[in-house]
């Protein structure tokens, strides 16, 4: 059996919170915790449900599969799979999360670079960097678990407890606690995380087992999925304890920072709490969280492009340098205009694919069939129900 001995499962765990852990990750609870004020306990809630719990869900049902998401989605026919792939990679990869980092990696180190740095050279250098950090996959675990994450934690965990120290009273709101909650859950969803689940959780099973075909023996699946489900617990505790420090943290100095925009209030936060080189504490929080979930989407999604579309023709470097570039462009819509974009997807698709996730489990584990009325049904009920709310 080839399960990799000297992969732990704390690394592995490390690696996949960092990569869950990106733009929207960091800014989504910071912006709640902002609006939600003395109601945050309520919104933080929501926001666990959705940006934790979904996620969760996502790994667990696609480790029951191997990691293999094609077989994942293929059980809801072969052409509907294709197009709901191709979303997901697309809203994953250039269309959505990567440039969301880009925007987010800019305005953050903007301020402290000497000169004027446009977003079209930072994105250039940026994706050098990103490129840089993606010629060998195999290490890419290894970098993210043993030195980026460490760093992230250090980073940001310095400054939310920082945050807690005789902390301020969260303004007053005119929200209710189920109000501040719907939003909360509303706000898990353009994490982007519970989509990511689904391109993550192959990625570092395959830190424990290189070969797939060796998870067909029950002996193996056995020992890859407990230490799989081990990461994952990790991660997600992580990424709670994450949500919690940042919407409170937003809640009690929001009303202090004044108005900032989304992308600045951490440094603004820092700034109040270290003084002139706190912004640099959190800049470099922002750019590890950035970096280390940029580094395996583009490779993740180089890969879907090679195999999808290329047929394995060239190597991996020319499908990473065009999805660059395609988050390059996007990226100067900004953090909020792409959020914009995505909002209305992510509320049809997410339900859709959380009966999926479901269904998949029980198939899995009790041979349950039926999937593909459940999964039609509930996407065209959200998009009608989408359509008649706006």
């Amino acid at each position: 059996m080839n399960v990799q001995k000297n992969s732990g499962v704390i690394t592995a765990g490390l690696a996949l919170f960092s990569m869950f852990f990106g733009a929207g990750d960091l800014l989504w609870p910071i912006i709640l915790g902002g609006n939600s004020g003395d109601q945050n306990f309520y919104a933080m809630c929501g926001l666990l449900v959705t940006g934790v719990s979904l996620p969760l869900l996502g790994v667990i049902s696609m480790i029951l599969f191997g990691g293999d998401y094609r077989e994942f989605f293929g059980r809801i026919g072969k052409y509907p799979s294709i197009v709901l792939l191709f979303v997901i990679q697309a809203i994953l990869g250039p269309f959505g999360s990567i440039p969301r980092l880009i925007t987010l990696m800019h305005a953050t180190i903007e301020p402290y670079m000497p000169f004027n740095l446009s977003l079209v050279v930072f994105s250039f250098l940026a994706s050098i960097l990103i490129l840089a950090c993606t010629f060998k996959p195999s290490k890419i675990i290894d970098l993210l678990g043993y030195i980026l994450t460490p760093v992230l934690l250090a980073c940001l965990g310095g400054i939310l407890i920082l945050g807690f120290w005789n902390h301020p009273e969260p303004a007053a709101t005119d929200l209710t606690s189920s109000a501040a909650f719907k939003e909360g859950l509303a706000t898990g969803y353009n994490t982007l995380d519970l989509i990511a689940s689904f391109i993550f959780a192959p990625f570092v099973l395959f830190h424990f087992c290189q070969d797939r075909k060796q998870l067909d023996n029950p002996e193996m699946m056995s020992l890859v999925f407990k230490k799989m489900l081990k990461a994952s617990f990790i991660a997600a505790g992580l990424l709670s304890a994450m949500y919690v420090g940042l919407t409170y943290v937003s809640s009690f100095y929001t009303p202090i920072i004044g108005d900032v925009v989304a992308e600045g209030r951490l440094s603004a936060v820092a700034i109040y709490l270290l003084g002139p080189y706190g912004g640099f504490v959190s800049c470099m929080a922002v750019f590890m969280a950035c970096l280390t979930t940029a580094i395996p989407i583009v490779s993740i999604c180089a890969e879907y492009v090679k195999e999808s579309f290329l047929n394995e023709k060239v190597g991996t470097i020319f499908p990473q340098v065009l999805i660059l570039l395609i988050s390059g462009c996007l990226a100067n819509l900004g953090f909020i205009g792409i959020a914009n974009m995505l909002t209305p997807i992510l509320e049809v698709l997410c339900p859709a694919l959380i009966v999926l996730s479901v269904m998949n489990i029980f198939h899995k584990l009790y041979e349950f069939k039926p999937v593909k009325v459940a999964f039609g049904s509930t996407l065209g009920l959200t998009a009608i129900s989408r359509y008649l709310s706006q």
